[in-house]
């Protein structure tokens, strides 16, 4: 019901597409932990 069929090669560049979108934006996320990590971990100093 109001759905498209989408047949052969623009099905592929169409799941193609969708991958690197998935892949940008993990990766992002994976800059954004270590990032915030690497805040946190950069605040801890230890006097001696």
């Amino acid at each position: 019901v109001g759905e498209r069929v989408i047949e052969g090669p623009v099905m592929i560049e169409v799941t193609n597409v969708k991958v690197v979108v998935a892949k940008e934006k993990l990766k992002e996320a994976r800059t954004r932990q270590k990032s915030n990590a690497d805040k946190h971990r950069r605040s801890l100093e230890f006097q001696t």
